[in-house]
């Protein structure tokens, strides 16, 4: 039996409020908790560049 097109927004409209309403509150609670690409200020540091280890070519 085939679908309405109804049928689809209403699928894909549930789907978009289940992901901002579950997925997106998630996410920014792990974001608050810690820091995935280490973007904390540290004082001490003269320069925040990173030297490429192993020999030169």
């Amino acid at each position: 039996m085939p679908r309405s097109r109804w049928t689809e927004r209403l699928r894909h409209l549930g789907l978009a409020a289940l992901y901002f309403a579950v997925l997106t509150p998630a996410g920014l609670c792990v974001r608050a908790v810690r820091d995935p690409l280490g973007r904390s200020w540290d004082g001490r540091r003269t320069s925040y560049l990173d030297r490429p280890t192993g020999p030169r070519r």
